[in-house]
């Protein structure tokens, strides 16, 4: 799933290489936070997403157009997705839409996305996104018409005469709610995590009791207060009945690491304790430190019993280190690996067992309650009055019982409890729908505690004439439309801030990376050509492509995204050729000794294979060692240098063809260990169309 917010600032000329170029209407991201940049949510009470100041349900926010100079930034599409509704803007001066004597424009378009966030048909989710109070709306768009993301759709207009502005809004119904968070709609409490989708921060649930430690423990320890083994002495417990309380750490990777310490609070919310100093450069040194990990394993200080014990591969240490789980690479039958971090608690800063019996590991895919996710949707009224008690209680900070109107404008000024109303995905009826619309507002006539006044019948009556003016719901043909009573909204700054994170391709967005036809330079000119590449191919590659780019943090940013894709396209004809189409002459004769190929027909044996062109008997052993097939206690270095008879046996190359999986691995790998090994680094600047 592919996304960006729909204001997109204008390229500046003082671009540097912190920020990546995107692919249309010559728009940027910058690596900070795109959404806080480009999605201004207007204050509470004057359009903001869930709830205004007389507690009216409010599907959407309303966004203040970023300006580039004195020009308002367009709108443009926030994901690949199908036209479902347009309406062109309202040019007679409709009185209905001059509602108080000021102007609002009904410029609306509605476009559904099918898209994925992860793997299998649970993992398939499909959402609308509206873009409403347009100025203007491009022409060309139709209904059924197929838009891209960043397309134009139309430009921002009046919201009650302030400009320039959108209602923007993300809804799905309660099958595709349940597909986006893996679960019913509810807190996470002990639900496994789901597999289908990772992506994001790690988080871990520790429960009360955990052991921690001065000293990083051996990785085959689970608890270095147990008596010895081999030479590796036991350590006193820092606090000997183990932690107080259930606590929660985020393990983050950006650039360095850092592990963040939840608690929970009297009110149920989960607020931060603290984090240990960040370790520096740790997410592009995942690989050196699963490589020495699975050292450690054979040091002398294990000598005495290390033939009992089964070593981890660097392959399955590096998911265990990079997710807190192993998700594609397991750890072989009867190895041990314990995830060892120093954290902060109240008890003290130490080391803990993020693998420890009793410890549930989780990724942003699951939408946690500790990261600040609820999903309301207990409002018994069928109306557009907020009545959830959920929402209710976190406004009434005076605890009196009820909200008043003074209560809920001063309660949506608290931060705490705007951090928690933007967190909040809520099911509630559509304001877009005319069916039902005067009892659906009909509370507005009554004297309520929420309310600081009540309409008159009079002014009721043109409130629903302005409502219906701008109503389409019925409109829209799609039969997947959830109905106007069954909506579930998303917050749409968190919606789209969070669902970034992912970037796992899509079946129709890695067509667009690596398409059936792509533009070939021949004779000074370009031009369309044909590719070998098929729709078989990139459903055969996807799965293992999107993982290996999560577990190598390739999806962490859209530049390394770029480069990583470009050198694939440049390697392997965008997937289609994915060994080197070479004769066993030409391969032994050019690589019989560059290589390290030492044996007659080496060269052949290692021609290039894999996404990456994974080439030479060295390279093949290392890749080896690495998936944990070869033990590198079994040969010696030296049978490089030909001085050793011993050297690694490797009887089977082509796995890294006839496995999928290993095909795409080889060119993750290379794509890491070639700094840590000093081959010439992986990382090349071909450019593809990707993300920002």
């Amino acid at each position: 799933m592919i996304i960006s917010p729909p204001f997109l600032l204008a390229v500046h000329p003082q671009q540097t290489d912190t920020m990546a170029t995107a692919d249309a209407g010559n728009t940027v991201v910058p690596n900070g936070d795109v959404c806080a940049g480009n999605m201004l949510e207007c204050a509470p009470g004057n359009g903001a997403y869930p709830v205004s100041f007389n507690l009216g349900w409010h599907g959407g926010a309303h966004l203040k157009a970023p300006l580039d100079g004195n020009q308002a930034t367009s709108v443009r599409a926030i994901a690949d997705g199908t036209i479902v509704y347009v309406r062109q803007t309202d040019a007679t001066h409709k009185p209905t839409l001059q509602y108080r004597n000021v102007r609002t424009d009904d410029g609306c378009v509605v476009i559904r996305h099918d898209t994925e966030i992860g793997e299998g048909a649970n993992a398939k989710v499909t959402y609308y996104s509206v873009y409403m109070h347009l100025q203007a709306v491009i022409s060309s768009l139709s209904v059924g018409k197929k838009v891209y993301r960043k397309d134009l759709v139309g430009t921002p207009g009046q919201i009650y005469g302030q400009f320039p502005q959108i209602h923007f809004e993300i809804v799905c119904d309660e099958v595709n709610l349940k597909k986006f968070i893996g679960r019913a709609p509810g807190p996470l409490g002990s639900t496994p995590a789901r597999a289908d989708a990772v992506y994001g921060d790690s988080w871990f649930f520790i429960p009360c009791g955990a052991k921690l430690f001065t000293n990083e423990p051996h990785p085959l320890r689970d608890d270095d207060s147990a008596p010895p083994v081999g030479t590796l002495h036991p350590q006193a417990c820092l606090v000997p009945a183990g932690t107080g309380r259930d606590l929660v750490i985020r393990m983050r990777y950006d650039r360095d690491c850092t592990l963040t310490t939840y608690q929970q609070d009297p009110d149920g919310s989960w607020s931060v304790l603290g984090a240990v100093p960040p370790e520096a450069d740790a997410e592009y040194s995942l690989y050196k430190r699963a490589t020495d990990l699975n050292r450690r394993y054979t040091e002398s200080s294990l000598a005495s019993v290390a033939a009992n014990v089964v070593v981890p591969s660097p392959s399955a240490i590096f998911e265990m280190i990079r997710f807190g789980r192993c998700i594609n690479d397991q750890l072989a039958s009867g190895a041990r690996f314990n995830h060892w971090r120093r954290v902060k608690t109240p008890d003290g800063d130490g080391w803990i067992n993020l693998s420890r019996a009793g410890v549930r590991v989780y990724s942003d895919a699951d939408f946690p309650e500790w990261a600040g996710w609820s999903f309301i949707g207990d409002d018994p009224t069928p109306d557009s009055l907020c009545d959830s008690p959920t929402v209710k209680r976190w406004l009434d900070v005076n605890q009196s019982g009820h909200v008043s109107h003074a209560d809920a404008v001063g309660a949506l000024g608290v931060d705490a409890v705007r951090q928690r109303l933007a967190h909040a995905v809520c099911k509630f009826p559509s304001e877009w729908s005319r069916s039902g619309l005067e009892a659906r507002y009909n509370w507005l006539k009554s004297p309520h505690e929420a309310l600081s006044n009540s309409l008159s019948e009079t002014d009721f009556s043109a409130l629903m004439d302005h409502a219906r003016d701008l109503a389409f719901w019925e409109d829209i043909g799609d039969p997947d439309l959830p109905h106007s009573n069954e909506c579930w909204h998303w917050p749409p700054r968190e919606f789209t801030r969070h669902l970034r994170q992912c970037r796992w391709l899509s079946s129709e967005e890695l067509e667009q990376v690596y398409p059936n036809t792509y533009v070939q330079k021949s004779g000074g000119h370009l031009h369309q050509a044909a590719n070998t590449v098929s729709s078989e191919i990139r459903q055969r590659y996807k799965f293992a492509l999107n993982r290996l780019m999560q577990k190598h943090s390739v999806t962490n940013n859209p530049m390394r995204m770029s480069h990583f894709l470009g050198q694939g396209a440049e390697e392997s004809r965008t997937l289609a050729w994915m060994d080197e189409h070479r004769s066993e002459a030409s391969c032994n004769s050019a690589y019989a000794h560059s290589n390290g190929n030492d044996l007659p027909g080496d060269g052949y044996k290692f021609r290039g294979r894999g996404m990456k062109q994974l080439t030479g008997k060295y390279n093949y052993t290392e890749y080896w060692v690495y998936r944990g097939w070869l033990d590198r206690r079994d040969f010696t270095a030296s049978w490089w240098g030909h001085s050793h008879p011993t050297r690694p046996n490797i009887t089977t190359p082509d796995v890294l063809l006839t496995v999928a999986y290993n095909t795409i691995d080889t060119g993750t790998w290379y794509w890491e260990a070639a700094p840590n090994h000093g081959l010439p680094h992986a990382r090349s600047t071909v450019n593809v169309l990707m993300p920002g």
